[in-house]
């Protein structure tokens, strides 16, 4: 899959398989060979998290009382999706301009 990060444009089948949007933020299955993706209120429902904040960096703040208030960029067992030419990177194996990519990529 062929992204070029010096512009927020989407590769072809960078798209929420439940909803169909594009042009956004995706998130992916954590340690899944081939995975579905979703945007933020489809990878929300599907995890069955209330998000009542989100930062412009794709951070989101999670409604659970057994945690602090914490923003993170997991959504349950979703993690951002970093296009590279394989796939997707790893979640902490993903290079700078790739995560900046991501970010600067809408919400929803």
């Amino acid at each position: 899959m062929q992204v070029d990060y010096a512009n927020t444009s989407t590769p072809e089948g960078y798209v929420c398989a439940n909803c169909g949007k594009s042009g956004v933020k995706l998130w992916r299955e954590y340690q899944t060979p081939a995975p579905q993706l979703l945007c933020l209120t489809c990878a929300a429902g599907h995890q069955k998290r209330t998000i009542t904040e989100t930062t412009d960096k794709g951070r989101v703040l999670i409604a659970e009382s057994s945690r602090p208030k914490t923003f993170t960029d997991q959504i349950g067992w979703y993690v951002p999706a970093v296009p590279s030419e394989h796939g997707y990177w790893g979640y902490t194996s993903a290079p700078d301009e790739g995560v900046q990519w991501w970010q600067r990529l809408p919400n929803s």
